[in-house]
């Protein structure tokens, strides 16, 4: 009796072994989660810059082309400070800005994210970038007087030449007295190596100040002021 019940239930157990697995999910079958990630996800950004400014910085960022996306939140400070704004119809598939004014001089990871109407999210974007200050100035050094010599009668200062390629240095700023008793501002950049005072003042003394732009910045750094005569 044992025996044939064993037969009976053996055909019977492999015929709900076999139900089963037909009601299990393919676990190489996506689509269906696929098809749901895109109705519920906004479009995120992409290709992020980060323009750093003195205590400030710019988050630019290629807006997707979906236009569910209406708001970008930017999160920074390991999310213990954020801001919002709007997307604008404009804004869809193009660039925008997201000014962050006040922010300590240090490193940081940016996280972006976008939202729909119904406050569903995107997928995070983040990019690590660095907001610079007073420290960073501080480090600033200004151009290197070669030597003061006189040019059809006007002096004049030679400055080293700046050999180095990956400097961010832009140029240095001069301000002298007219003979006139008037004041005058020049910039040299850093591609010239002399500065011609035209009408100074004879035996006057003149302040400079050099001038750093680093890449994607907003703001041009100045190392500190120097006088010298000339």
């Amino acid at each position: 009796m044992m025996k044939k019940t064993i037969k009976l239930l053996l055909p019977l157990t492999f015929f709900l072994i076999l139900v089963i697995a037909a009601c299990l999910p393919n676990d190489g079958d996506y689509s269906a989660y696929l098809d749901k990630a895109e109705a519920i996800y906004p479009g995120r950004p992409d290709s992020v810059i980060v323009m750093p400014g003195y205590n400030r910085a710019n988050i630019n960022a290629l807006m997707s082309t979906d236009p569910r996306a209406v708001k970008i939140r930017l999160y920074w400070n390991s999310r213990r400070d954020s801001l919002d704004a709007v997307i604008t119809k404009d804004e869809i598939a193009n660039r925008k800005i997201i000014q962050v004014p006040n922010i300590p001089e240090g490193v940081y990871t940016f996280e972006l994210v976008t939202f729909d109407k119904s406050g569903n999210k995107s997928v995070v974007t983040e990019k690590t970038g660095q907001v610079l200050g007073p420290v960073y100035v501080k480090g600033l050094a200004n151009r290197i007087v070669k030597s003061k010599v006189s040019i059809t009668g006007s002096p004049a200062i030679i400055w080293y030449s700046e050999t180095d390629t990956s400097s961010v240095m832009a140029g240095t700023e001069v301000a002298y007295k007219l003979s006139s008793g008037d004041s005058a501002r020049i910039f040299t950049s850093k591609r010239r190596d002399t500065t011609i005072l035209k009408n100074a003042a004879a035996g006057g003394k003149l302040i400079l100040r050099t001038a750093y732009l680093p890449p994607n910045a907003i703001d041009t750094f100045y190392a500190k002021r120097d006088t010298i005569a000339y």
